[in-house]
């Protein structure tokens, strides 16, 4: 079954929250390596109320992604940056990261904007690059994580 991607409400905070975390903590192993006080640290400002601040910024363009009805993963961009891009443990290689992404991706062509940039996790680079982004310059440390600065010509 395909992936249902809508705009996020804040409505949806809790489960956008529980995605995220669930994201960090047991997809991104290859980022905080275990160690509990990084992923304290990363998880930090992960938590409803961010979140509902998140869905509430004009500024931002929020999506969720749904399966069967639940919230599988949630998508943020500013501008001519993705910020945010995560899904459960059990949606990962389904195709509904790649339709999240997608969706950042036609939202910002319709904008009027050439380009998209992010800052990727070393978890989701291969992800990225798969799907046309490249790096733009060498990896920095930022909050104890290394981040891949890449971007993607869009159109």
């Amino acid at each position: 079954m395909a992936p249902h991607i809508r705009s996020a409400t804040t409505n949806d905070a809790a489960d956008i929250c529980a995605v995220i975390r669930r994201s960090i903590t047991e997809c991104c192993v290859d980022d905080h390596q275990g160690d509990a006080e990084l992923l304290k640290s990363w998880l930090r400002n992960k938590t409803v109320a961010s979140v509902e601040a998140w869905l509430r910024d004009h500024e931002a363009h929020c999506i969720v992604g749904e399966r069967d009805g639940a919230v599988h993963g949630f998508g943020m961009s500013r501008g001519d940056q993705i910020l945010l891009c995560y899904v459960t443990p059990e949606a990962r290689f389904t195709g509904l990261g790649k339709a999240l992404l997608q969706t950042l991706e036609r939202r910002a062509a319709a904008q009027g904007l050439s380009t998209l940039r992010l800052d990727s996790t070393r978890t989701a680079e291969a992800f990225y690059r798969r799907n046309g982004f490249l790096p733009t310059g060498p990896a920095i440390q930022a909050f104890g994580l290394r981040g891949q600065p890449m971007s993607k010509a869009v159109r």
